[in-house]
């Protein structure tokens, strides 16, 4: 048989031509694919504000200047260079108790640059996520799903992370609008980072123009926004029963912006539910051995459809 050359160029040519029309499209409905944008630039150091390393489970690395600081929530930090010096802080009570309301930690975490030359610092989302870069001076207030919160430049003064209530403008729309009653709040400073998952997309909503969206891929949304429900199809019906989005679908109405994630950290926590209680057994060490191995052998931690076998 003759042998087939594949022409690459053609074939990246044609896919980036489709893609393209795809963006152009979603942009022609008021919807924009959310890409990383193009950090300023330090006037200082003249270098980046801040670099987004990877594809998935990102790294955000930050230079800091002598004396510059970010500040996160626990256990965010992936390295720093050594001058790099890390301090929690106590923000007062109120401001903790708001913190830790929103689903942030208990102390406000700050890393910074002690040293007389350029340094470092990187931080690094808990989940499978994506970094959303945010500047504050654009959206100086936004609502988000609790455990949003990545960093953010400047000290926990900066930027204030606590609670803010749902917006929902009825008690079903705070109750099942897929956002608890007290959500994380973030507002003032330069640029916040968020922590998404799978893809992120962006849309400005107009006043009076509403979508709807399901209730678990809402990142977060500025302050203002307006937030409701409405069934999902009428009451008692096939659809309803079946079609998996359960009783009511979030509706978002405009002024204001909101940023939307294809999987979210509900969704995840949805694949890997609570292991149930053990059953009680009568402690007998032959019938544990026969329905698979008891404690010891770890039969009951994982069920990989086996059954009897």
């Amino acid at each position: 048989l003759p042998s087939t050359k594949i022409d690459h160029d053609h074939c990246s040519t044609a896919q980036h031509s489709t893609a393209m029309l795809q963006i152009d499209h979603l942009e022609s409905i008021g919807f924009k694919v959310w890409v990383p944008p193009k950090p300023s630039t330090n006037d200082d150091t003249g270098l980046p504000e801040y670099e987004i390393i990877g594809t998935d489970g990102q790294i955000c690395q930050i230079p800091l200047a002598p004396q510059q600081a970010v500040t996160c929530d626990s256990g965010a930090m992936c390295y720093t260079s050594t001058d790099v010096k890390m301090e929690a802080r106590f923000l007062g009570f109120f401001k903790t108790l708001g913190r830790l309301a929103g689903g942030g930690s208990l102390m406000s975490i700050t890393y910074t640059n002690e040293g007389d030359e350029m340094g470092y610092v990187a931080m690094t989302p808990n989940i499978p996520g994506v970094v959303v870069p945010i500047d504050m001076r654009e959206y100086p207030k936004l609502l988000c799903s609790r455990d949003s919160f990545l960093c953010s430049l400047g000290t926990g003064e900066d930027t204030v992370v606590g609670m803010g209530f749902n917006p929902g403008s009825s008690i079903a729309a705070c109750c099942c609008g897929g956002e608890d009653l007290i959500m994380q709040e973030v507002k003032d400073g330069t640029m916040c980072f968020m922590v998404g998952m799978g893809t992120v997309i962006t849309k400005t909503l107009e006043d009076g123009e509403e979508i709807v969206v399901d209730g678990n891929s809402v990142l977060c949304m500025t302050a203002g926004t307006g937030f409701d429900v409405r069934k999902t199809a009428d009451l008692c019906s096939m659809a309803m029963c079946c079609g998996g989005e359960g009783l009511f679908n979030t509706v978002l109405r405009g002024p204001g912006t909101i940023w939307m994630e294809s999987f979210s950290v509900g969704k995840l926590r949805a694949l890997f539910p609570p292991k149930p209680a053990n059953e009680p057994t009568d402690g007998t060490e032959g019938e544990d051995g026969e329905d698979g191995g008891g404690d010891e052998g770890g039969g009951e931690d994982f069920d990989f459809g086996g059954g009897d076998e």
